[in-house]
């Protein structure tokens, strides 16, 4: 790996495991095993990095999307799929977590934040949607509220897992979902 690359990886898992806020530069270079010259040459600050970092983080979770989401498998079956991957609960959300740094929703590493989950939810209502059209899912559902639930109750999983040091949340949050969607399926 270059030295770029490792900066990348290095305030990647710092990202995860600490946040923005906790992570410095002397973490980053000392994690990538790299002089404080290779960071700035790079990089012009801890934010630019931290930038790119997250631009990369969400592009791999859209790209996990994609492959959840973009199968031949019937659209609520997608839907389900989402919510049965396997998660690290008490790490909690790669990027989910950056959200609740108040200097996170002021710079630069909040669009690709946003955009992650605004495709997740999008992605979630057209699946919804599809699986009304086809007769799978009652049409008195509103697919919009329905995607944000589904979302809210994963972000909800890993704060609970965190909260309560129970990865256990997690699976409660997601089969709940998962129950009241296979409830609503049944009343077709």
């Amino acid at each position: 790996m270059t030295a770029k690359e490792r900066l990348l990886s290095a305030a990647k898992d710092l990202l995860w495991d600490y946040g923005y806020e906790k992570m410095s530069p002397k973490d980053i270079q000392k994690k990538a095993d790299v002089g404080q010259g290779s960071f700035y040459h790079h990089f012009e600050s801890k934010e630019s990095l931290a930038a790119q970092a997250v631009r990369e983080i969400s592009d791999d979770m859209q790209n996990t999307l994609s492959a959840v989401f973009e199968t031949s498998k019937p659209p609520l079956e997608r839907v389900k799929d989402y919510l049965k991957q396997p998660r690290e609960a008490l790490r909690g959300c790669r990027i989910g977590k950056l959200v609740q740094e108040v200097s996170v929703t002021h710079n630069s590493l909040l669009p690709p934040i946003s955009e992650y989950f605004a495709r997740l939810q999008q992605e979630l209502a057209l699946l919804l949607q599809c699986a009304q059209q086809e007769g799978a899912f009652p049409l008195e559902a509103d697919a919009t509220q329905l995607a944000a639930a589904i979302s809210a109750a994963v972000q909800g999983g890993y704060v609970l897992s965190r909260a309560l040091n129970d990865p256990k949340q997690m699976e409660m949050a997601t089969s709940g979902i998962l129950s009241m969607i296979e409830f609503m399926e049944r009343r077709l």
